[in-house]
């Protein structure tokens, strides 16, 4: 073989080398990008950059709001929105008035799921379906003043009022409003509610006696059907409230523990901090989140899954004024400071409570942080 043969020999073995780590390059830098878009998308592990492009350089003061008291205030898709006397109002971040709708509301409590927002006068008769975008889906004036009412992710919703000639009434709508469910209760009061995400599945809180002491229990529905699936004692407690945390799993709170059960009526586990009382919580996709004033001092922060297995575990020094959880990330307000957590409790951020009665987290990490009449973006560094 001559010089010059193998000299063009080692350039096509050079070439096809050179193409192959060619290839190697372009396999490595797609799934890179892909690694990341998943990173950026999917989960939280980037939030923090983020909050960095999106959030640099900007400065968010504070802006005025109407807000009688957190009850009347949700985070619904990342805007908070508010239910006061001006009717139904959504804010961006900035402060800028997205929308606002609706008639005035007297005692108003307001809540969120999916794409909808759902406002109500507690005790009163007037209800109002909303999607995020501040378009009424549809209105009820209820017989009977308003105990409690949900909104499931399908936009599904229930209300519980009292009744005419009965106790109480349960009843499911549509997101257009079309009757799905009715059920008079009337030998037992009904104080709290709740809808599973798909709506087909509906649990109210019955209040009554069991060898004449008080008790509660959980009345549990297919909402296709009149006849009652199961009934649940929850034993000598009140019930401050109930959730679905997936399609077929609920969780009630209780003034000594929290109960998890299937919809079938089967009891999975029962919670209780033995050395705290309940001071506050919240439910998110999966997830329920309490906090707890300990005897010692200072509160505990729990995190239980939908099973009612501890998922987390922290305490703090200082006892927890208000509550919130979106998405991945859980805030904790104290008379001193303001924390943002992971659902791990790992914590993200902290700041000096600056005179906040409320602060909500959104689903990026940051936080819409109130006072009795203004708000302001908390951004964990």
């Amino acid at each position: 073989m001559s010089a010059e043969t193998e000299k063009k020999a080692e350039q096509q073995i050079e070439q096809k080398t050179g193409r192959r780590w060619l290839i190697y390059a372009v396999i490595g830098i797609a799934v890179a990008l892909l690694l990341v878009l998943y990173l950026w998308t999917q989960t939280s592990s980037l939030d923090k950059l983020k909050r960095f492009v999106r959030y640099s350089g900007r400065h968010f003061a504070s802006f005025s709001v109407s807000v009688p008291d957190a009850g009347a205030c949700v985070i619904a898709g990342d805007r908070l929105c508010t239910a006061s006397q001006d009717g139904v109002s959504a804010y961006a971040a900035d402060g800028r008035l997205v929308f606002r709708v609706g008639a005035p509301y007297r005692d108003p409590a307001i809540k969120a799921a999916g794409d909808c927002i759902l406002c109500y006068e507690i005790g009163g008769r007037q209800l109002s379906l909303l999607d995020t975008g501040g378009k009424e889906r549809f209105s009820l004036h209820t017989d009977g003043r308003i105990y409690d009412a949900e909104v499931a992710q399908s936009g599904a919703v229930t209300v519980l009022t009292e009744g005419d000639g009965c106790r109480a009434v349960a009843e499911v709508y549509s997101k257009k409003g079309a009757l799905l469910f009715r059920h008079e209760s009337k030998s037992r009061y009904l104080n709290a509610c709740a809808l599973s995400p798909d709506g087909d599945y509906l649990a109210v809180n019955a209040l009554g006696q069991e060898d004449i002491r008080f008790a509660s229990a959980a009345m549990l529905f297919a909402t296709d059907s009149e006849v009652m699936q199961a009934e649940l004692s929850l034993d000598a407690q009140m019930i401050y409230d109930m959730a679905f945390l997936d399609d077929e799993t609920l969780c009630a709170v209780g003034e000594s523990s929290l109960q998890f059960f299937k919809a079938d009526g089967t009891l999975l586990r029962e919670y209780a901090l033995q050395n705290g009382s309940l001071s506050a919580y919240r439910f998110a996709d999966g997830i329920a989140a309490a906090a707890y004033d300990l005897l010692s001092g200072g509160s505990a922060l729990v995190l239980l899954d939908a099973q009612g297995k501890e998922l987390a575990y922290a305490e703090i020094d200082s006892p927890v004024l208000h509550l919130s959880i979106c998405g991945s990330y859980l805030s904790v307000l104290t008379g001193r400071e303001l924390r943002v957590y992971d659902c791990s409790l790992r914590l993200c951020g902290s700041t000096e409570n600056q005179g906040w009665l409320a602060a909500l987290v959104r689903s990026d990490g940051t936080a819409m942080c109130l006072t009795g009449s203004g708000a302001v973006l908390y951004i964990p560094g």
